[in-house]
């Protein structure tokens, strides 16, 4: 099934990833589960017996507050060989689901729409432009697949509301005769049975892009980051695990927590006497994004300071500055030195995306990482979102860019 030469070998060191999920109704340690389960399968192709076993840890979260973590940890059977790969997770579903309308799920979906096309149009961004265009794969319907999301979103919006109202009728007149769920309000059972689940998954994006202050979702976003960046801190410095590298993993949303864990984390060790030493961040070796709506974000943000503002918006772009391609920063003659400073040069960056999920694409905004397209048989929407979890080449990729090289070939 791999075209590359079978690996002798388990991965040497002790490795961690750092799993955290995207968007849609996710159960706790289903990234785990699909994750382990298939970095399991893919050492067994390579004809590797490997064991896999549950593991607990004592953490804390970001108010000090304990709490009991549970993860994989993988291990070669072969006693002769060494090495470990655990496989944590960062849950935070509950967080975001279900509080969002699809009014506003469609505003996100025509700003984020907006600032692509401005971006795209800027002469200085011609030669990406081509190059996307010059993607044979990208030759069908759904070519701008941003774009092909927001007329869906467009169509959804306008029959929607007769859509719901014809199921509750429905429901109301049926409820007397049926059972189990169908026992619930009427009202509520209607959005669920009518949204597809394309709608809740850029649902969870736009409730994260709310940067409003005023916003109840920014202290949502907040949260989460901060939660995450403590669960990563307790990784890095655990003692007995005593990692050699650590990799943080985000698919869909997940990556761009992931992005805004790092982008919070070099500005903690900006403010640090040793600029972060002492939390661990030398382990920090690489950022995997998949199915990563980053770019359409980073879009989003640009939107936020007006032109006249160019001393909010530098404020903005050096809080959020992480890899960003340095051309698109705007030059001014004020405020060019930035007390944000970032340590995580090591840190080697993938994305992967595929043609057929329109939330994922090539990253242009920004700098130093490498964008790889899967190629999976799948179909467009929530099929091409999902496809990475079980395709058999993006594990193999991850342990060709971070399991069987080293870090000079990284860099």
């Amino acid at each position: 099934m791999t075209e590359t030469p079978i690996n002798a070998r388990f991965p040497q060191g002790r490795t961690a990833f750092l799993l955290i999920h995207g968007i849609g109704e996710q159960n706790p340690y289903e990234t785990v589960d699909y994750f382990a389960q298939n970095l399991l399968k893919y050492f067994e192709e390579q004809k590797l017996p490997t064991d896999l076993e549950h593991h607990i840890a004592r953490r804390k979260f970001s108010n000090g507050s304990g709490w009991t973590e549970s993860y994989v940890r993988l291990t070669p059977t072969d006693n002769q060989q060494e090495g470990l790969i655990d496989v944590h997770e960062y849950y935070w579903a509950p967080d975001t689901e279900n509080k969002i309308t699809v009014p506003e799920i469609l505003q996100w979906a025509e700003q984020t729409l907006d600032g692509t096309i401005e971006f795209y149009n800027r002469p200085q961004n011609k030669d990406l432009l081509d190059e996307l265009l010059e993607n044979q794969n990208r030759k069908g319907f759904f070519r701008f697949r941003l774009r092909s999301l927001t007329i869906f979103l467009r169509i959804f919006n306008f029959i929607y509301p007769v859509l719901r109202l014809g199921l509750l009728l429905v429901l109301l007149f049926a409820g007397p005769f049926l059972k189990g769920r169908y026992l619930q309000s009427a009202w509520k059972l209607s959005k669920t049975l009518i949204t597809p689940p394309l709608i809740n998954f850029v649902g969870d994006v736009a409730i994260y892009t709310k940067t409003d202050p005023k916003s109840p979702y920014q202290k949502i976003r907040q949260q989460v980051i901060s939660e995450c960046l403590t669960l990563l801190q307790e990784i890095l410095q655990d003692q007995q695990a005593n990692y050699d590298q650590v990799i943080i993993a985000g698919h869909s949303l997940g990556s761009c927590i992931a992005y805004d864990t790092l982008n919070l984390l070099c500005i903690e060790s900006s403010l640090s006497p040793d600029l972060g030493k002492s939390m661990g961040i030398d382990k920090l070796k690489g950022l995997i994004t998949f199915g990563s709506p980053l770019d359409k974000i980073a879009f989003f943000f640009r939107n936020v300071a007006q032109e006249q503002q160019y001393i909010r918006r530098r404020i903005i772009e050096q809080l959020n500055s992480f890899r960003v391609k340095p051309e698109l920063i705007r030059k001014i003659p004020y405020l060019s030195k930035t007390p944000v400073v970032c340590q995580l040069e090591q840190i080697f960056w993938v994305n992967y995306y595929h043609l057929l999920d329109p939330i994922s694409g090539n990253l242009d905004y920004y700098d130093n990482l490498k964008n790889e397209e899967m190629t999976s048989q799948t179909t467009w929407g929530t099929g091409g979102h999902l496809s990475y979890w079980t395709d058999m080449k993006f594990y193999e990729s991850i342990a060709n860019h971070f399991l069987y090289v080293s870090r000079q070939q990284q860099n």
